[in-house]
This record gives C-alpha cells, structure tokens and sequence, in this order.
C-alpha cells in the first residue's frame, strides 16, 4: 500500500531523510518511531505531498507521490497532525459539516458520513458540544473523524495518543485496531512505545534521517542478536539448579528468589535446550522456563543506542 525506495531530503547539517526504503502491506498498522529530529517528520510530509523529495520515491495505493497526482493523493490519505487547528465557537457537527464541504462531499451524502465517523470514533454523543468544551481525549477523537471524513485508505496520525490520560489512550488504541479491520492501512507515529507494541503490525526505527530497523517486533529484535532475559522455576533443589544455570556458558546476571531463578543468556536461542538437559542431569525438575516478552522500548533504545556511542 506504501512504498518507499530511496527518499532523500536534505536539510543541510545532516538534517533530512536520506535514502529511506520500505514496504507497507495494506490493512496494516506501522509504528513509525524515533527520537526528536529523527526525520519521522519530513518522511511523513513527503508522504502527503508537501513536501518534495530530492531523490528517491513513493507512492500510495499505486499512485506516485508527484506534484502531478496530489489530488490524487490527498483522496488517498487522510493525515492528521500532532498539532491542528479547531473552531472553536463550532459545534463538532458544524466542525465536520464544515471539512466535509472542504472535502466536496455532496450534501445529500454529508449528514450519513459524519454519523459514521463519529461512530468510529465513540463520539457519537459528542455531535452537538461545542468546539471549545472538548477535552485533550475528545479533540483528538473529533480531528480523527474529521481527518476519516473522505473515507481515505491510508491514515498516516501523528502522535494520536500524545497528552492522553490513560482510558483515553486505550479506547485510541482500540479505534485504530477497529480501523486495521475495516481495511484502513495505519501509519502511527509516537512517542508512547508501549502503546505501539500492543497495535502494530510493523515497526520502522529512525535516527538521524536513516532507517535502522524494520519488521515486526519480533524481527527486529532477533536481527539485533539482543541478550535475552529467562525465568526458570523449579520443583526441586533450587541452590543446584541455580548453580547448574551459573556454570552454563553465555549465563550472566543469574539470581534466586525462593523457587525461582532469573538469568541473562547471550547466545542462541537453540542452546537453551542444552541448558535444560544439564538441569535435568542435575536432577532438576522443571516447572517452566519462559522467555521475557519482548519490549518495544530496549529494541528501540538498543537500535538507537550506536547514535551515543
């Protein structure tokens, strides 16, 4: 749905993009991350057209992302910012009636949209407040809907769940799985990386205008070859167990508590059967042994971390 191959913007300074490559399946959710001044910006803008690439191309939908076929991709996608402006002294129907004539929806047709939109968003209750009594959660909702109002294939929403309490943050999150559903392709930029390791599909990382990482978490934290954390609980002798982990190779950070050990292991993941065969030789007997679920936020601070170095 999204193509990307070699987008170059410069800046100056080092400042820019500089020769981004990806692919977007569609019906998808991307999380697009990285620090402040990464290029999450400019990669966004030169996706939605305003902004023109000095090498490199994208496209949407198959539609080229050229001067020539803006209309084209202004129908496409549907862009909300992290930061966008509202009229006050509308009411949310006035609100969207308003972008829907900017959108040229045909007025027999507009009253059923912002209905549907509303809808998508839980804020059907919301239609006659006013403007200016909406709070952070609510306007965020609205200039979703605003942003669906023409019914784009692609959502590309910068920081959707920015300054969000928290039962706010999650019916966004599940406004934007429902989108993935209804056969929207979601480009979700933020900062709130939890939140991005719970909804998304991919992960893009970012920083200093390049991309170092792509995939889905799991990938991208098995191409870093990141040491891995293990919980192992026994029914047995665990001072033996323990030992037997401790003498293992590639076994650091080993600690007990009651029956359970914890232990770092920095070497592939197919040893860990070799590992279970010396407890068993030991006479340990094992009640589990799991991995710790993965962290969106090491793999993004172990991917970035060479910026520090």
């Amino acid at each position: 749905m999204i193509e990307v191959e070699n987008l170059t913007k410069s800046f100056g300074g080092g400042r820019g993009i500089h020769d981004l490559s990806m692919d977007i399946p569609g019906e998808s959710i991307l999380g697009f991350i990285g620090p402040n001044g990464a290029g999450k910006s400019t990669t966004i803008k030169l996706l939605c057209g305003l902004l023109k690439p000095d090498s490199g191309s994208a496209s949407i939908d198959g539609i080229d992302v050229t001067p020539s076929n803006y209309d084209k991709i202004k129908k496409t996608v549907g862009y909300m910012p992290d930061i966008f402006g509202v009229y006050d002294k509308m009411s949310v129907w006035e609100y969207l009636d308003f972008f829907g004539a900017a959108y040229k929806i045909p007025v027999g047709a507009r009253k059923k949209r912002i209905e549907e939109v509303l809808d998508l968003v839980y804020a059907s209750h919301m239609i006659d407040y006013q403007v200016a009594s909406l709070s952070r959660g609510m306007t965020q909702k609205i200039g979703l809907a605003k942003t669906m109002l023409h019914d784009p294939k692609v959502l590309i929403l910068d920081e959707p769940a920015g300054g969000l309490d928290p039962q706010a943050r999650i019916e966004m999150r599940e406004i934007i799985v429902n989108l993935r559903e209804i056969g929207k392709t979601v480009m979700l930029s933020s900062h709130i990386l939890p939140e991005l390791g719970t909804v998304c599909d991919l992960v893009a990382i970012v920083a200093k205008g390049e991309l170092r990482a792509f995939g889905t978490v799991e990938e991208v934290s098995a191409s870093l070859k990141e040491k891995l954390r293990y919980s192992l609980i026994v029914d047995s002798d665990p001072q033996v167990a323990e030992a037997t982990v401790a003498n293992f190779h590639n076994v650091s950070d080993v600690s007990l508590s009651h029956s359970e050990i914890l232990f770092t292991f920095d070497g592939a993941r197919t040893e860990i059967a070799d590992l279970i065969s010396g407890l068993v030789k030991s006479g340990t007997r094992i009640t589990s042994l799991s991995e710790e679920e993965i962290d969106l936020e090491s793999v993004f601070m172990k991917v970035t971390s060479e910026d520090d170095e």
